[in-house]
């Protein structure tokens, strides 16, 4: 299978790769020269998911998180 280099170096990886692959867009590709070959390796990244907190639980973190306030007036005198 053929695929031209177009402007910035960009590729397009063919569907049929891109399936057998399991590459979607946004995943991240390892590429590396092995020989005279260019190699581009699927690279598993851990994804950070926040869980939300039940409204009845918050209560018990609220002394670790700051709402509400002025960030500007709070932050007056802070870097002089």
């Amino acid at each position: 299978m053929l695929v031209q280099v177009k402007k910035k170096a960009q590729i397009t990886l063919p569907l049929k790769i891109r399936e057998k692959m399991g590459v979607s867009e946004g995943d991240i590709l390892e590429v590396s020269v092995q020989g005279d070959r260019i190699v581009l390796k699927p690279r598993v990244t851990r994804r950070i998911v926040a869980n939300p907190v039940p409204a009845r639980e918050a209560s018990r973190i609220r002394g670790l998180l700051a709402v509400g306030g002025d960030a500007v007036k709070d932050s007056e005198g802070a870097y002089d």
